[in-house]
């Protein structure tokens, strides 16, 4: 047997100024490609052989130019038409909250199936691995024969869930099972801050579809978060209930709509992720606290949501304290595309002056800034063969506590390994400033006190005060919703 594999990762957020070309992707191909997805292994010894495609891994940011994903799109269905004979099922990863400018429904993942399909017809096994992060729809859904995304946020477990659906689509490959999946729209939009899952109702919600996946009936069952980034139809929550077999799409049917009661039973549950404050305050609470090291999220710059990362705000409250308590401070750190290829050129060492900011608005007004090139590295180890993009360099600023590691990529440091290759050791810091929402576990289990600061920007956290004409309504939080549920759902 053989079986083609793709990957697209894009989340796009369209309050952002960049968009993401070619240049904003990784692109690997061939073995590379089969290596990077972490399910080799799993196929090739059940004697499935790889067809690879494309992986295209792309970090959050705005939309995605048409000719990026055209040649995206356009890779994966060479690479089907030419093997279309062979291949015996189609094992994708597609993350869900991708806007394409230019394309008709906007969504490249959403364009993806449909294409594939056009060329497969309706009953070729595709196995789809999504982030929860992801917007689907009935189309979607009808396009696939099993879908699962990750249960957690922060996502601990990728590679978990890769390996889980690649052993579910071999056994469903071995077996010749026809498969048609469930779906249901949950009527809320909720953004990541609020939907952790180390907190309710997230806990209660994932334990509930581990105990339905116990179930011999069901095959997998998922809840999708979504993403409110950006405007469109297929915004919301949703849950997806694979049946093992035809046989038991009825009762797939009947779960499907339990889950959906003990979610919206629930959306008043959502709530802001960890300490939470006003940004003078959270600064304020920072530089105060007597632990270290300190973590700062500026959420509303937040690049792991697809923000440029361009926002100086955090650097010029730092600039403006009169008193920093004998702490050092780290932002990490600020996208400047203007400054960044003169900084290319400057080696450790190096004096520095220039006026930092992109000077698009007031988030990323322009300071003046004198200080030395204490370290050079890359942002992560995907960038070590991409130095021109991935380059951190980090500036002491003269005459205060402050460093600022200045980056020519959107790329939000979420792991301690960055700081390696950005060579810089954080923990020669009180304070470090990072373009996050939720902070990362890497940082949590270091740190005795994080806070998130709602600073404004392209991923503003007071979600309730964004403005969408194009989704289902009611959706709450933005209207409010009259519905009776049975007790037992809720309490299943």
């Amino acid at each position: 047997m053989k079986v083609l594999v793709g990957h697209f990762n894009s989340e796009s957020n369209e309050h952002a100024y960049q968009k993401m070309g070619f240049e904003n992707f990784i692109f690997k191909y061939g073995e590379d490609s089969i290596d990077a997805m972490g399910i080799r292994d799993i196929f090739e010894n059940n004697n499935i052989e790889i067809i690879p495609s494309i992986y295209a891994n792309g970090h959050p940011g705005g939309l995605v130019t048409k000719d990026a994903f055209d040649f995206i799109l356009t890779r994966i269905l060479h690479t089907l038409k030419k093997n279309l004979s062979e291949i015996d099922g189609i094992f994708l990863y597609l993350h869900g909250a991708s806007k394409v400018e230019d394309l008709e429904g906007d969504s490249g993942e959403h364009k993806i199936l449909e294409e594939i399909r056009k060329i497969t017809g309706p009953y070729l096994p595709i196995a789809v691995v999504m982030d929860p992060h992801g917007n689907l729809s009935e189309q979607f859904i009808a396009n696939t024969t099993i879908v699962r995304c990750y249960r957690h946020s922060p996502h601990t477990d990728i590679l978990e869930t890769h390996r889980k659906v690649a052993k579910l689509f071999v056994d469903l490959l071995k077996n010749k099972r026809y498969l048609t999946p469930v779906y249901r729209k949950v009527p809320i939009i909720i953004g990541g801050e609020k939907s952790v899952s180390t907190d309710e109702p997230m806990v209660s919600i994932n334990k509930y579809l581990d105990e339905v996946e116990k179930d011999e009936r069901i095959l997998s069952a998922s809840f999708h978060i979504g993403y409110l980034r950006h405007d469109g139809d297929k915004l919301g929550c949703s849950v997806v209930v694979v049946p093992c077999d035809e046989k038991h799409k009825e009762y797939a049917n009947e779960t499907a709509d339990k889950i959906y009661d003990f979610v919206l039973a629930r959306r008043y549950q959502f709530h802001y992720h960890g300490i939470v404050d006003e940004p003078d305050k959270a600064l304020e609470r920072a530089i105060n606290y007597q632990g270290r090291p300190v973590f700062l999220t500026d959420s509303g710059d937040n690049c792991g949501a697809g923000a440029d990362g361009y926002s100086n705000y955090v650097l010029r409250q730092c600039l403006d304290l009169k008193d920093y308590n004998n702490k050092t401070i780290l932002i990490a750190g600020i996208v400047d595309q203007q400054i960044y290829p003169v900084l290319l050129k400057k080696d450790v060492g190096k004096k520095v002056e220039l006026d930092l900011g992109m000077g698009l608005d007031k988030q990323s007004t322009k300071v003046h800034i004198k200080g030395t090139v204490i370290s050079r590295g890359v942002v992560g180890k995907d960038y070590i063969k991409r130095p021109d993009i991935g380059s951190a360099i980090t500036i002491k600023l003269d005459n205060y506590p402050i460093s600022v590691i200045v980056l020519g990529e959107s790329v939000s440091y979420t792991e301690l390994e960055q700081f390696k290759y950005s060579n810089v050791d954080i923990l020669q810091y009180d304070v470090i400033v990072v373009k996050q929402g939720y902070i990362s576990p890497d940082f949590q289990a270091i740190s005795p006190f994080c806070i998130m600061s709602l600073t404004d920007g392209p991923t503003n956290q007071r979600t309730e005060k964004l403005v969408f004409k194009r989704i289902k309504r009611p959706m709450f939080p933005y209207d409010n919703i009259d519905y009776r549920i049975e007790e037992s759902n809720v309490n299943s």
